[in-house]
């Protein structure tokens, strides 16, 4: 392990104002690195709706051999997600972030789509109406514009085929699939990210061709660490720990 201190810097993304914190509210701290990660140079970046105290980034680990926690490096993807969920009753982990998870269309999504948790849909470009789905309890329980804007249902302008919230994850792809063949709609489904891993759910194929996987939780009052768990072809690779102080 090589442990690197760092000086202290601002962190705009971090949400938290208390000492333990669900990890639904890590999504919201995670998921602009993960879009960062996800999108390329001409893809914009939507904007997460968070309210930022202070945080510095005081120090990082690497581990390139051996264990971590319940973690051994050169474990396959599909190992380390049983890992993963050995660990989260430890630490109250509920979510995984999945770097890279990205779709053109709908037409693979029938299985994966009730696996997640949090789901962005946008143009390749990237645009102020992209799409942010939260899933909760099997169940459709956030929806939101990159503007920030809260929708009780998407498309505004459709009836039967509109995805609202409180609707059954079951109904999602067919709604998604309809809406797709909309002409209005269909540039929304150039980019489809899986972002962000329902733990209580069944591993995903796809998981294996991330680069990284990551997830954050609280150590103690003010103290937090983000986990990254880096992937070479399918196989843990490396695992770096950035640990967080809050003020």
């Amino acid at each position: 392990m090589t442990k690197n201190p760092l000086n202290s810097f601002s962190i705009s993304e971090s949400p938290f104002k208390k000492a333990k914190y669900p990890s639904s509210l890590w999504t919201l701290f995670l998921a602009p690195l993960l879009l960062f990660g996800c999108l390329n140079d001409n893809e914009t970046v939507p904007e997460i709706i968070i309210e930022p105290p202070f945080s510095s980034l005081v120090a990082t680990d690497t581990i390139k051999s051996g264990d971590y926690k319940t973690f051994t490096i050169g474990t396959t993807s599909e190992s380390t997600y049983e890992s993963v969920n050995q660990l989260k009753s430890d630490i109250g982990l509920e979510y995984l972030n999945i770097v890279s998870n990205i779709y053109t269309g709908v037409a693979e999504l029938e299985d994966k789509l009730p696996l997640y948790h949090y789901i962005f849909m946008d143009e390749k470009k990237g645009t102020s109406s992209g799409v942010q789905l939260g899933i909760k309890n099997n169940s459709i329980e956030t929806l939101f514009l990159s503007s920030g804007e809260a929708l009780e249902k998407w498309p505004k302008e459709l009836s039967q085929s509109a995805i609202r919230k409180g609707d059954d994850v079951a109904v999602l792809y067919d709604r998604l699939k309809t809406i797709s063949e909309n002409e209005k709609y269909k540039n929304k489904f150039e980019a489809i990210n899986l972002l962000t891993k329902d733990l209580s759910k069944i591993y995903d194929n796809q998981m294996g061709k991330s680069p990284q996987w990551y997830f954050g939780y609280t150590i103690e009052k003010n103290k937090m660490d983000v986990v990254k768990l880096n992937f070479n072809e399918g196989v843990l690779e490396s695992i770096i720990i950035n640990h967080f102080q809050t003020y």
